[in-house]
């Protein structure tokens, strides 16, 4: 793959066929009162913690990258199990729940949704969310912080190749990346999480702001259009 289209859609639509072949955009998904509202809920969560991180093939030892995170729900059989006490999860269901009817979709083989923080210095290393011989993989990417200046960074790359850890990071920007996609408060993206993705942390200028996300994605879906 040499190039990856960007599509800026103004509303959701229901999912006809997979795997994706773009990537999907949608400005001002939730409504403010709740966008702010989910974002104080997570922000203000017990449960953070410095375990975000990617180790595969480490030749120290030490993460890839790492940065702060909370897991709302992982797979048991590919089904959604609560990973933190209930009163913490309410509004990532919600999102979930409407996730799924504004894109007509059912998980049948559900992976993982949470949150992730990235300050200054921390970038992304390059990764896919889901195993190489997976058919496809639907993920989402929402943005639920409540402001940001466009020169803060936080760009969202995609790759056309992995990149193990973040040595030479910016000759493989340069080579190997296909398509990217500013980071935005209330932004939701949609795409095949097989694509290699990676997202550059805040910038200087940010100083201590975190750039705030949640992800939730799957292995398999039932597509409603279909039944």
């Amino acid at each position: 793959m040499n190039s990856l289209e960007i599509v800026k859609v103004d509303k959701p639509f229901h999912i006809d066929k997979l795997p994706l072949d773009k990537v999907y955009v949608i400005d001002n998904y939730l409504e403010q009162s709740l966008h702010h509202f989910l974002n104080q809920q997570i922000t203000n969560m017990p449960t953070w913690s410095k375990t975000n991180s990617v180790r595969g093939q480490s030749k120290t030892g030490l993460p890839h990258h790492q940065f702060w995170g909370s897991s709302f729900f992982t797979a048991k059989n590919g089904q959604m199990i609560e990973d933190i006490p209930k009163q913490y999860t309410y509004m990532a269901k919600y999102l979930n729940d409407k996730i799924k009817t504004d894109f007509g979709f059912d998980w049948i083989r559900f992976q993982y949704m949470g949150t992730n923080s990235q300050t200054y210095g921390q970038h992304g290393t390059t990764h896919s969310d889901c195993d190489k011989d997976d058919d496809y993989n639907l993920s989402f990417l929402y943005y639920y912080n409540t402001f940001w200046n466009d020169d803060w960074g936080g760009t969202l790359r995609f790759y056309n190749e992995h990149q193990q850890g973040l040595e030479g990071r910016n000759e493989h920007i340069e080579n190997h990346q296909i398509a990217e996609v500013d980071f935005k408060p209330n932004r939701l993206l949609m795409f095949d999480g097989r694509i290699p993705h990676g997202a550059d942390a805040p910038n200087e200028r940010a100083r201590y702001a975190d750039r705030r996300s949640i992800v939730l994605r799957g292995d398999e879906v039932e597509l409603t259009c279909l039944q």
